[in-house]
Parts: C-alpha cells; sequence; structure tokens
C-alpha cells in the first residue's frame, strides 16, 4: 500500500516537475530546466512523500534524509539524462521521462529507509 502511495504522490509531483522543465526549454538550457524543475519537485515531493507516503512528521531527521536521497538520485538522473540525449539521441522532452524510469524504484528504497511512521 505505501509503495501505491508513493506513486500516486510521484506521478503527482513528477507532473509539476515535467511541467515546469517544458516551459522552462523555451527560455533555458535542458540541464538548467531540468535543475530547476527538480528543485521544485523536491520541495513539493518532501511534504507529500512524509504527509501521505509514509504518514511522518516533518522534521529534520526525514528532511535529511530526504535530501541526501534526492540529491543523490540527482546526480544519478543527470548522468542518466546525458546518456539519453546526448548519447543515444532521444528527443530532450523525453530525457527526463528516462531518467525517471531509472530512478524511481531506487528512490522508494532509499526514502523508505528515512521516514518513520508515526507510532
Amino acid at each position: 500500500m505505501r509503495f501505491a502511495r508513493f506513486l500516486v504522490v510521484g506521478v503527482a509531483n513528477t507532473a509539476v516537475s515535467y511541467a515546469v522543465y517544458l516551459a522552462l526549454l523555451y527560455v533555458l538550457d535542458y540541464r538548467i530546466a531540468y535543475t530547476i524543475a527538480y528543485l521544485a519537485g523536491l520541495a513539493l515531493g518532501y511534504w507529500l512523500q512524509a504527509r501521505f507516503v509514509f504518514r511522518a512528521p516533518v522534521g529534520a531527521r526525514s528532511a535529511t534524509a530526504y535530501v541526501a536521497t534526492y540529491v543523490t538520485m540527482y546526480l544519478a538522473s543527470v548522468a542518466v539524462l546525458w546518456v539519453a540525449v546526448d548519447l543515444l539521441g532521444v528527443p530532450k522532452p523525453w530525457g527526463m521521462l528516462v531518467a525517471l524510469c531509472v530512478t524511481v524504484p531506487t528512490t522508494f528504497l532509499l526514502l523508505s529507509r528515512g521516514f518513520r511512521p508515526r507510532s
């Protein structure tokens, strides 16, 4: 059930992030657009993950674990994005989706360790 909530929240958060990414592609390099979209998703995602997925209190411990997880996933996803767009020729609008396919399962596993449900 938790993974289902994770996916629902992830889809909603990703939709917002992807919309930001697509809008920014008109005025920014795809890497900068992705970074801004990622940061917007990071802020929204933390609150949604804590409250709805893991039903954990928002606090320093979970915030630290969340940020550490997403910094790691950011680095991994930028590498995947670069490989997809620059080496494999995937269209830029699809590059973010390729990166998500690689990082979503790993993110869930890492976040499961960082959030502790309320007792």
